[in-house]
């Protein structure tokens, strides 16, 4: 039974949430709930929009598609990679390499699958590794600094080579 079916078994006409025609409080009480309700929800938004952009800022992303781990939009601790250095590195690569395998070969499919997740895999393990900590990994100047007391942006390719164990 929706809203307005509790307010008609109630005795009561039509409401928004049904309690005032059903006599379950005055009017101006339910208004007064109801702009604090407004003004609890706007204070929230804009206590998150103040959040969501401190210390954000200091670097932007030039191609969102070159993004291998976070948001290209909301991030303070940024990495570059070399992703052809790291691709090079993993085993089902060398092999689609090494053979010449081309993506009208089956094999070339299931080995470049395995191979793009162990690249994954092992960026986002860098990035979460506390001694890296970053909240975003993107390709080699993909990301550039706006402000000039901004940090470089950390090269970490060998890193991630490290990580694909």
């Amino acid at each position: 039974m929706g809203c307005k079916g509790v307010v008609e078994a109630a005795g009561g006409g039509t409401c928004g949430w049904g309690r005032i025609a059903a006599g379950w409080g005055s009017a101006a009480a339910h208004a007064a709930a109801g702009l604090r309700l407004v003004l609890g929800a706007l204070a929230l938004l804009a206590a998150a929009g103040a959040l969501a952009h401190a210390g954000v800022g200091d670097y932007r992303v030039s191609d969102e598609s070159k993004v291998y781990h976070g948001n290209p939009r909301l991030f303070q601790r940024p990495a570059e990679i070399r992703s052809s250095d790291v691709y090079a590195q993993i085993p089902e690569y060398q092999e689609i390499v090494r053979k010449g395998l081309t993506d009208k070969d089956p094999r070339y499919h299931f080995l470049m699958k395995r191979a793009s997740e162990r690249f994954c895999e092992a960026v986002k393990a860098m990035a979460r590794d506390a001694a890296n900590d970053h909240d975003l990994v993107a390709e080699s100047g993909a990301v550039t600094r706006v402000r000039k007391e901004a940090a470089e942006v950390p090269d970490r390719t060998d890193a991630v080579i490290s990580k694909l164990g």
